[in-house]
């Protein structure tokens, strides 16, 4: 398979292109730090792999990045057999994008949305392809505000967090409903709760107390990426579409995530965002 995987230099998206790539698998893989994709490049190296994967620096939060990030896309003359949006963060301290959006609803929501929406645009995603969006049980605490979308306004780093994750769902059931007769199948997952270096941008006892738990409770990211490889290459699975994946099972979301109107304002929101996005 063709496989686009964003966020796959550290985490579960990092295990989760290794897996790919021991698979046989051709990977396009998105970075944003070098020091990072050096610890994927000597995995590549090492296992003589270097043929199957390919490496674009791209920003997520930046739609400039993710246009960018598609036109090179499309020189491959490749049509795409997975799209795994697997970007994102938690950010403790509140920081905006080029366009002034808030980060964490920037990478975690829009720029999957955006990246989604130009790739399905440019007709490179196959006609029976999979798109995969890693969302979080984070969601289950959440609602939308829809005059302050991407939570700008927002003091507390879990509520940003918890509504991007909202978001995830939101999306992917909208988005497997406009799909429904194209042969694409679209869903989310959770990965559970993954000792990974989400606490990276808070030094002190916040980190610690983070980087403790996630010690003591985490799983590894590889069985965190489990379920990301399953939807991705088992045949099980291959006509299921709009549903919520924990552990390779379908599970129950928030009332909020199974609301209809709401997937639709969130769309609507999304494309009047995307739409106003100048270029030069």
């Amino acid at each position: 398979m063709h496989i686009i995987l964003t966020g796959g230099t550290d985490g579960i998206g990092l295990s989760a292109a290794k897996q790919f790539l021991k698979m046989g698998h051709s990977l396009h893989l998105t970075y944003r730090s070098i020091n990072k994709l050096k610890k994927l490049q000597y995995f590549i190296e090492s296992k003589r792999l270097s043929k199957l994967v390919f490496f674009y620096k791209c920003d997520i939060s930046e739609p400039e990045n993710i246009k960018h990030f598609v036109s090179e896309l499309s020189k491959r003359k490749i049509v795409f057999d997975c799209l795994i949006n697997n970007a994102g963060v938690i950010l403790f301290k509140k920081s905006f994008n080029s366009r002034g959006l808030e980060k964490v609803f920037a990478i975690n929501h829009l720029g999957s949305f955006y990246l989604t929406k130009l790739l399905l645009e440019k007709t490179l995603i196959h006609a029976n392809g999979k798109i995969i969006n890693v969302g979080s049980s984070a969601h289950q605490k959440a609602s939308l505000d829809f005059d302050d979308l991407d939570s700008k306004k927002t003091r507390s780093w879990y509520t940003r967090y918890s509504r991007s994750k909202l978001c995830n769902l939101l999306f992917t059931f909208e988005l497997a409903k406009k799909l429904k007769n194209s042969g694409i199948t679209v869903n989310c997952m959770h990965p559970g709760i993954v000792s990974t270096n989400i606490a990276q941008d808070r030094i002190g006892l916040m980190q610690f107390i983070i980087k403790t738990v996630l010690k003591l409770k985490g799983i590894s990211p590889t069985e965190g990426a489990d379920t990301i490889i399953f939807l991705a290459t088992d045949k099980s699975v291959s006509h299921i579409s709009g549903k919520y994946f924990v552990k390779r099972k379908i599970s129950k979301t928030s009332p909020y995530a199974e609301n209809i109107s709401y997937a639709a304002q969130l769309w609507e929101a999304s494309e009047t965002i995307v739409k106003s996005f100048k270029f030069k």
